[in-house]
């Protein structure tokens, strides 16, 4: 290949070395891509980072005392928040040994919100759960409508197989403590672990 005969060789050079820069900028804009790509994989959570349940089905129950309809009313929310966002369904019933979850509400120590925890197990995975939901501590701050939301959905999914997460790469209901705001993040699994939730059930 020739450049303009008439420029002689100095335009071929030129062209040359623009299509060097070119290929040097091309070069380095895929390894930044790629170097972008390891950091976002190296924020990415881990799944299952808990217990995984037992199937895709998450039944629930509400029973015993201190439930008022507000307070019922935010654990039916955040089980239809995992229904109505993933794979898996919800599905409310009388409280048996093989309920996936049950919720109960309890005095926790200070500055608990909610406890999780695996009650019956199957093999590696959690058949039911236990969550104790502490509302009058819920009820300090302000917001209690979003919070009472948020630590419901929080609670799930610690039944699902979620850790807490650390809010400053998080956006979601896997971070400890108060709502941060009124924003719908708050009550939601992130896109990434609502891929984990689906391809695990």
């Amino acid at each position: 290949m020739t450049g303009d005969p008439q420029a002689g060789s100095r335009p071929v050079r030129r062209f040359l070395g623009v299509n060097g820069a070119l290929r040097i900028l091309a070069v380095s804009a895929v390894a930044t891509g790629a170097l972008v790509t390891v950091q976002t994989q190296a924020q990415a959570t881990p799944f299952p980072e808990l217990r995984l349940a037992d199937n895709a089905t998450h039944t629930y129950c509400i029973t015993g005392g201190g439930w008022t309809s507000a307070r019922r009313t935010s654990a039916v929310w955040g089980m239809n928040r995992l229904a109505n966002t993933t794979d898996m369904s919800a599905k409310s019933e009388s409280c048996t040994i093989k309920t996936d979850v049950v919720w109960r509400t309890k005095n926790l120590e200070a500055g608990v919100r909610g406890r999780t925890k695996c009650v019956r197990l199957i093999g590696p995975k959690c058949d039911s759960a236990a969550i104790w939901m502490d509302f009058p501590e819920l009820a300090k701050g302000t917001d209690d409508w979003y919070d009472y939301r948020k630590t419901a959905v929080h609670e799930i999914g610690h039944t699902i197989g979620f850790d807490h997460h650390a809010s400053g790469s998080h956006k979601c209901a896997m971070i400890s403590g108060e709502v941060p705001s009124r924003s719908i993040v708050w009550r939601s699994y992130t896109a990434h672990d609502r891929s984990h939730i689906n391809a695990s059930y």
